[in-house]
């Protein structure tokens, strides 16, 4: 058939950005872009649930094994401190969730300086 086209139309959505699938960003962007936000709070807020999570199995080995030198006691330390690593994806959504609450709590109770006050009344 002459007058007949053989060509297909297709929608190139990709090309579009109104149509492009939003990138998702990865776990270490998402925690970099926290930490450039919301800065020493949100790296308290890390080591601290890193902290309390090593210690938490640290403890809770140490009361299972019940350990009578201090080679057992380093062991469970260490036990506590794999275990934790294991946990770190974990911990990094927690410290993403809870870290904009904790800002706003301290952000709350922090007192302005009288240098504030002063540029405010101005």
């Amino acid at each position: 058939m002459r007058g007949c086209s053989s060509r297909t139309t297709t929608t190139d959505f990709g090309s579009n950005p109104r149509y492009a699938a939003p990138v998702k960003r990865t776990l270490k962007e998402r925690l970099k872009a926290l930490f450039a936000d919301y800065g020493k709070i949100a790296i308290y807020t890390y080591f601290t649930l890193s902290i309390l999570t090593i210690a938490g199995f640290a403890i809770a080995i140490g009361f299972g094994v019940g350990p009578t030198s201090a080679s057992g006691v380093l062991g469970c330390i260490g036990a506590g401190w794999v275990a934790g690593k294991a946990t770190m994806p974990l911990r990094i959504l927690a410290t993403l969730a809870i870290t904009p609450l904790i800002a706003m709590l301290v952000r709350k109770r922090k007192k302005p300086d009288p240098e504030e006050l002063v540029e405010e009344e101005s």
